[in-house]
C-alpha cells in the first residue's frame, strides 16, 4: 500500500479523519492526495456571473476559493508532519462527487480512501452522510471511515468481521495484512452466522490462518445473533481500535437502511471502519 486519498470538504469532521490517517501511517513512506470536490448545486447562475471575468473560465472561478483553501490546508499538513516520509498532492475538482473520486482513484492508483462519516454521531452509533454512502456504493476502492470526533491513539487490535454471505477476497486480505503488520496489531477474527455455516467458517479459518501465519491472530464465532449487535459487543469486549469488513455493497447498505431514498444511514461503531470490496 502506497497511495492514499484523503477527502475533505474543509469541515472539522474531514480534518479529523485526515489527521487520523496521517497519525496512523506515521513512520512509513506514503503518497497522499488531498481531494476537494465542488458541487454544481452549490452555485447559482448569478454567483457564477459575478465570479467569472473575461480573463478566467467559469470553471476557474468556481474552484478559485476552494483551491486557495486546499493549498492552505496541504501547506499546514506538510508543516505539521514535516518529519514524516510523506508526499502531498492537492486536487480540487468541479464535478459530481463520486465521478471525481473515481477519476483520482484511477489516475493516482489509489490503494485506500480515508474520509469522515460526513454525518453526526453520538455515543452509540455513527451516522453516515450521503457522500460516505456514495463512496461505499460507487467507488471500487477500500475506504476507511473515521467517526466524527474520534481521537487517534496507537491501535493494538483489529477486529475483522466475516458474515456468512461475505466471501474472503485475497486482495482485501492483503490490504488488511499490510495495515495489521504496519501497526503490529493483533487480528481478532469474528465469524457471524448460524450452525449451518460451520463448514464455511472452518474453510475461512484455514484460509485466514494461512494468510496471516506470521501475524498474531485468533478466531471467534457467534451464532444466531444480529450482526450489528455482535460486532458492537465484540469490538468493546476485545477493545478493538478498528473494524474491518469485506462487504457485498448492496446487502450491506440494504441492511443499514430501510428507505432506499434516504441520504443517511447509521452503523453501530464507535471506532474507524475499514470497508473492502471483493474483487473475485
Amino acid at each position: 500500500m502506497k497511495n492514499i486519498l484523503l477527502l475533505t470538504d474543509f469541515s472539522a469532521n474531514a480534518l479529523n479523519a485526515i489527521k487520523y490517517a496521517l497519525h496512523f501511517f506515521s513512520g512509513g513512506a506514503f503518497d497522499f492526495t488531498v481531494l476537494n470536490v465542488q458541487k454544481a448545486s452549490s452555485y447559482t447562475t448569478g454567483s457564477l456571473l459575478t465570479a467569472s471575468s473575461s480573463s478566467s473560465s467559469i470553471y476557474d472561478s468556481i474552484i478559485k476559493d476552494a483551491k486557495k483553501a486546499l493549498t492552505k490546508l496541504v501547506d499546514q499538513l506538510k508543516q505539521e508532519f514535516s518529519k514524516e516520509q510523506f508526499t502531498f498532492d492537492a486536487d480540487c475538482d468541479y464535478d459530481t462527487f463520486t465521478e471525481s473520486v473515481n477519476q483520482v482513484v484511477k489516475s493516482k492508483k489509489i490503494d485506500l480512501i480515508v474520509m469522515g462519516t460526513n454525518g453526526a454521531t453520538d455515543a452509540k452509533e455513527v451516522l453516515f452522510g450521503s457522500n460516505t454512502i456514495n463512496v461505499i456504493r460507487n467507488v471500487d476502492c477500500p475506504v476507511l471511515v473515521v467517526p466524527e470526533g474520534h481521537v487517534y491513539k496507537k491501535p493494538t487490535s483489529m477486529a475483522f468481521v466475516s458474515e456468512s454471505d461475505e466471501i474472503l477476497d485475497v486482495y482485501a486480505l492483503e490490504l488488511l495484512q499490510s495495515m495489521v503488520n504496519f501497526q503490529s496489531m493483533a487480528l481478532e477474527v469474528l465469524f457471524i452466522g448460524s450452525e449451518e455455516d460451520h463448514a464455511t467458517i472452518e474453510f475461512k479459518k484455514e484460509k485466514i490462518a494461512h494468510h496471516f501465519n506470521t501475524s498474531e491472530h485468533s478466531f471467534h464465532t457467534i451464532f444466531d445473533v444480529s450482526g450489528d449487535v455482535a460486532i458492537d459487543c465484540f469490538s468493546q469486549l476485545f477493545k478493538s481500535n478498528m473494524i474491518a469488513k469485506i462487504v457485498n455493497v448492496k446487502p450491506f447498505l440494504k441492511r443499514l437502511t430501510s428507505a432506499k431514498t434516504t441520504s443517511k444511514l447509521t452503523y453501530k461503531s464507535r471506532i474507524p471502519l475499514l470497508l473492502m470490496h471483493p474483487k473475485s
